[in-house]
C-alpha cells in the first residue's frame, strides 16, 4: 500500500443570492462548523465525486436528485487537480 495526497482546487462565479455561510451539521457537535454553500435555505458542502446536501442534522441527501449539481458545477470558472504520490 501507498499513500497518495489529492489536491482539488476549483473557483465558481456565482449568483448574488448565493452565499458561502458556517453550518453545524449535527447539534450534537456544536464546535464542528462546516464552511458550506448556501442556496436559498439548504445547505450544500463538496467531496471528491460528489455534491451533498446537508439539509438536517439527522439526514443528509445527494443534491443530484434535486438537480442543484448540475446549477452548482455550472457556476465552475477554473478546476486543477494536483495528485502526488508520497
Amino acid at each position: 500500500m501507498k499513500t497518495i495526497e489529492v489536491n482539488i482546487k476549483a473557483e465558481f462565479i456565482i449568483p448574488d443570492e448565493w452565499e458561502v455561510t458556517e453550518h453545524v451539521p449535527d447539534s450534537k457537535f456544536p464546535d464542528d462548523k462546516l464552511n458550506v454553500l448556501k442556496i436559498c435555505d439548504d445547505h450544500y458542502d463538496f467531496f471528491p465525486e460528489c455534491l451533498m446536501k446537508m439539509e438536517d442534522t439527522q439526514k443528509v441527501y445527494w443534491s443530484a436528485d434535486e438537480g442543484k449539481t448540475e446549477d452548482i458545477i455550472d457556476c465552475m470558472s477554473t478546476f486543477n487537480v494536483k495528485i502526488i504520490e508520497k
